[in-house]
């Protein structure tokens, strides 16, 4: 059965577009599956290299690995995972950084330094390739696959705050930041942040994510890690509800928003200084948890496109965390959260735009993390269609998605997509 509904653009509440548009000419691996394929896609890449630092992002570790042998034979290379949690790089890509950002990059290869310092990461190669005329790019290219708006959730530093200025797109986004990069903006720059962002934990790409039961691979004992001890986190919370700002907290494994909500609990007295308080992902949570969360008026930011980690990652998730994932019906029909109030969505970049976002939403795995039309416009796009729309034909029977993308601004057709879900 064939349905048309038009929807405003869309309104990506999670995602780090400085980033993202310096790496408008990295190589995506986003859609391989084979080992081989992306070895001839690299090395076409080596090719066309003249010198300098060759980058990749969206390696799929469920797919297919190199070993750091093979990564050695390569050319100067770092390739990110698809979670950005975890990065392979060679000899060669380390010397690359290490002349602009010295020793300190030495560490880069240690799992547990590189996910205290994700940020501190993201934010090397942000400034490596970060530019007004990137930033302009990407924002057109967005508009091009449905997104007219999208948050900044790791703003690097002052320097990106002049870029959105001068290329007139402050209107566009919104920035959250690092406690530290915060107290070293000036206080104009601090106006301009809407909030702060913490991590609790990893990815489960990365087998970082914090859960009470361990991993499938390796001995069975990997549980992931915590960022902070929980006197760490209620310290660290405490001192960002002194600013008056808003807060997101990254937690995905169920420890993690364990240990997040509880310390938000212990808080309570001093949540009302945060305009907003967020959980970011909240993949694993339970309802348990989410009751608590939405009694203390937390906000949920998820990202339907990571409902697919239910069957990329059934090799590292038991079959109770696959079935948990991304529980927007336990939230919406049991718990009471309401889309575009206290529920909101975003992409984090894991792929960008209306396609992925759609298909995930409409039609998931598991009907327990099916989102409905109406829910999905109230929680994922504009508030109207002053800037645009997004005329989406959906075949429920063979599962596909075609859609147009009218900008009212350019008063033409944008793109047009068609993607099929086996």
């Amino acid at each position: 059965m064939e349905s048309t509904v038009t929807i405003p653009l869309l309104k990506d509440h999670h995602s780090h577009p400085l980033f993202y548009s310096a790496f408008t000419h990295a190589i995506s691996l986003n859609a391989v599956q084979d080992k081989r394929m992306a070895e001839d896609i690299l090395s076409h890449s080596f090719e066309n290299q003249t010198g300098g630092l060759t980058v990749a992002h969206g390696w799929r570790s469920n797919h297919y690995h190199w070993s750091q042998a093979e990564i050695e034979r390569m050319p100067p290379l770092a390739v990110f995972n698809v979670s950005l949690h975890s990065l392979i790089i060679n000899r060669g890509g380390m010397n690359f950084l290490r002349l602009k950002y010295g020793d300190v990059v030495n560490q880069i290869a240690d799992p547990i330094w590189y996910e205290n310092n994700l940020r501190v990461v993201l934010n090397w190669f942000a400034n490596l390739y970060a530019s007004r005329e990137n930033l302009s790019r990407f924002f057109v290219q967005l508009k091009d696959i449905g997104i007219h708006y999208l948050e900044e959730m790791l703003l690097v530093d002052e320097n990106e705050i002049r870029i959105f200025e001068d290329c007139n797109l402050l209107n566009r986004t919104r920035f959250w930041s690092a406690p530290d990069t915060f107290h070293s903006l000036s206080p104009e720059a601090k106006t301009q942040v809407h909030g702060l962002k913490l991590f609790t934990d990893g990815a489960i790409g990365s087998e970082s994510a914090a859960l009470h039961r361990p991993f499938l691979g390796g001995e069975g004992t990997n549980r992931g890690m915590l960022i902070y001890s929980d006197s760490e986190l209620a310290s660290t919370i405490d001192h960002c509800l002194e600013t008056e700002k808003s807060l997101a907290i990254h937690a995905i494994g169920d420890r993690a928003i364990e240990q997040t909500v509880s310390t938000l609990k212990q808080l309570t007295p001093r949540l009302a200084r945060a305009p907003e308080i967020r959980i970011e992902h909240a993949q694993l949570i339970t309802e348990e948890q989410a009751r608590v969360a939405i009694d203390l008026g937390i906000k949920l930011c998820m990202q339907p496109n990571f409902s697919s980690d239910s069957s990329n990652y059934a090799d590292r998730l038991d079959q109770a965390y696959c079935i948990g994932n991304n529980p927007f019906r336990m939230l919406i029909d049991k718990v009471g959260y309401t889309p575009g109030e206290n529920l909101i969505l975003g992409s984090d970049g894991m792929p960008h735009g209306i396609e992925s976002a759609a298909h995930h939403s409409f039609f998931p795995k598991l009907p327990s993390q099916q989102i409905s039309i109406p829910e999905f416009i109230a929680a994922y796009c504009l508030d109207d269609f002053s800037m645009g729309s997004i005329n989406l034909k959906l075949d429920e029977s063979m599962k596909t998605i075609k859609y147009d993308i009218l900008s009212i601004e350019r008063e033409s057709t944008g793109n047009k997509g068609e993607m099929r879900i086996d």
